[in-house]
C-alpha cells in the first residue's frame, strides 16, 4: 500500500533519471510533494542545480518563479528575493528569460505593495554593464546577463511603473534613455509623446516625434506622422501656420503615395479653415497627383465637393477635364478615367448641358471596353434614350462598334 501512494514519486523519479532537464517533470514533482514543504524546497533546489539552460526542455525561468513564489505564498519575502537574487545570476538559455525573472521579481514586490523596491529592481536591471562585459555579448556568445540593459521587455515594464508611481521627470528619464539605446519601437515613441502632452510639456513632445519619425522608415513612421501632425493641430491649430505648414510639407514627402492620403486631406483641411482656400485647392491637386491610384478618385471627389463650395460649378469643370487628361503616374489610369468621365457627365446632365454630356461620353468611350465594360455603356445608352435621337443613338452604337473592333485587335491581359 505504501509503495502504491509512492508510486507517482517512482515513476517521476525514473522520468527525471531519463531527462534530469526535464523542467515539467520538476514541477510535477514539486506539485507531488504538496504539503511536505521542506521536500518542495528540496526539490526545487535540486532542480535549480540540475538543469542545464541549454539542455532544458521548456522555460527554466519558470522554475526559479514559482522557488520564490512558494516562499511568498508562505510569507517569507525576505527568503524569495533571496531566490530571486541567485536567479538574477544564473544561467538562462536567452536575455528574455531572464528578463522574465526580474520583471516577475518586480511584480512580487508590487503585489506585497513595495512599490519603492519595485522601482529601484528595475532600475538595477537596467543599468548599463560594464564595457567588458558588452562587448563580450555582442555576437549572443556572452552570458544574458550582459545584454539585459538592452531588453525591451523590461525597459516597457519600467516606463509603465514610472508613469503610475513615479514623477513625470523620471518617466521622462526612462524613455529618453530607451530612446538612446536604439531599441525602442513606434509604439514607444507615441507612449513618449503622450506622457509629455499629459504632464503639459507639448514642444518636448514634438521633439518626441521628430525622433522618432527620423528614426523609422515607412511603414513603421506613419502612425507617428499622423500623430505628430493631429497633436500639432490640437494643440496649436492656426496659430503657428507657417511651422504647420513646414511639418505638413515634411510629412507628405516622407511618406509613401499608399500612406499620404489622410496627411494631405488634413493639409488640406488647415488650408480651409486657417489659411487660403486657392492654397487649399493647390494640395488638394497635390494630393490627387501624389496619392496611390486606388485612392485618387476618392481624393478627386473631395477635390471637387470643395471646389464646388469655394469656386462654383465652373471650378467642378475645371478639376475633372484636369483629371482626364493627366497622364499617370500623377494622373489616372484608364479605370479611374472612366470613373471620372462617369461623373463628370452626370454633374452636366444634372446641369442640362446635353452636348457637353456626348462629348464626355465620347472622350471616355475609347477606355471602355465594350465587353469588359458594360455598365459605361449602359449608362450612355439611358442617356441617349432619355435626351438623344435617331442620329446621335446611331453615333453612339458606331462608335461602340468602332471601340469593340479595335479591342479585339488588342491583347488585354
Amino acid at each position: 500500500e505504501a509503495l502504491m501512494e509512492e508510486r507517482p514519486l517512482l515513476l517521476n523519479a525514473v522520468l527525471l533519471r531519463q531527462n534530469p532537464h526535464n523542467v515539467a517533470e520538476w514541477h510535477k514533482r514539486v506539485r507531488l510533494y504538496d504539503g511536505r514543504p521542506v521536500q518542495q524546497i528540496l526539490t526545487f533546489t535540486e532542480a535549480v542545480k540540475t538543469i542545464d539552460p541549454e539542455k532544458a526542455t521548456a522555460k527554466l525561468h519558470t522554475l526559479w518563479t514559482e522557488f520564490a513564489k512558494f516562499y511568498e505564498r508562505h510569507g517569507d519575502l525576505g527568503n524569495a528575493r533571496t531566490v530571486f537574487r541567485k536567479a538574477f545570476k544564473a544561467g538562462f538559455r536567452s536575455v528574455d528569460d531572464l528578463a522574465q525573472v526580474w520583471c516577475d521579481a518586480a511584480e512580487m514586490e508590487l503585489r506585497n505593495k513595495c512599490h519603492k523596491e519595485a522601482l529601484e529592481l528595475l532600475q538595477e536591471a537596467t543599468k548599463e554593464p560594464p564595457l567588458a562585459q558588452r562587448m563580450g555579448r555582442q555576437d549572443d556568445s556572452g552570458p544574458p546577463q550582459a545584454g539585459l540593459y538592452r531588453c525591451l521587455k523590461l525597459w516597457s515594464f519600467y516606463c509603465d511603473l514610472e508613469e503610475s508611481l513615479g514623477t513625470p521627470e523620471s518617466a521622462k528619464a526612462v524613455y529618453s534613455r530607451i530612446l538612446d539605446l536604439r531599441i525602442g519601437t513606434p509604439q514607444i515613441v507615441l507612449n513618449f509623446a503622450v506622457m509629455l502632452q499629459e504632464a503639459g510639456w507639448w514642444e518636448e513632445s514634438f521633439k518626441v516625434y521628430e525622433r522618432g519619425v527620423a528614426a523609422f522608415k515607412h511603414p513603421h513612421s506613419g502612425p507617428i506622422w499622423q500623430a505628430y501632425v493631429q497633436q500639432f493641430l490640437a494643440r496649436y491649430g492656426g496659430k503657428k501656420l507657417e511651422r504647420a505648414r513646414d511639418l505638413f510639407e515634411q510629412a507628405v514627402r516622407a511618406l509613401p503615395a499608399e500612406a499620404a492620403k489622410p496627411v494631405f486631406l488634413q493639409y488640406a483641411q488647415l488650408e480651409e479653415e486657417h489659411g487660403l482656400v486657392r492654397r487649399a485647392m493647390d494640395v488638394y491637386q497635390r494630393a490627387v497627383e501624389a496619392v496611390a491610384q486606388a485612392d485618387k478618385v476618392s481624393v478627386l471627389e473631395a477635390y471637387v465637393a470643395k471646389g464646388t463650395k469655394f469656386f462654383g460649378v465652373g471650378k467642378a469643370r475645371e478639376v475633372y477635364q484636369w483629371a482626364i487628361e493627366a497622364e499617370p503616374p500623377r494622373g489616372l489610369e484608364d479605370a479611374g478615367v472612366r470613373e471620372v468621365c462617369l461623373r463628370f457627365a452626370r454633374l452636366e446632365q444634372r446641369l442640362g448641358e446635353v452636348d457637353r454630356v456626348r462629348a464626355i461620353f465620347a472622350h471616355g468611350s475609347q477606355l471602355a471596353d465594350p465587353r469588359r465594360e458594360p455598365r459605361y455603356w449602359e449608362e450612355w445608352n439611358k442617356f441617349e434614350v432619355a435626351h438623344g435621337n435617331e442620329d446621335t443613338f446611331r453615333e453612339m452604337l458606331r462608335i461602340k462598334r468602332s471601340v469593340t473592333a479595335f479591342y479585339s485587335q488588342v491583347y488585354v491581359p
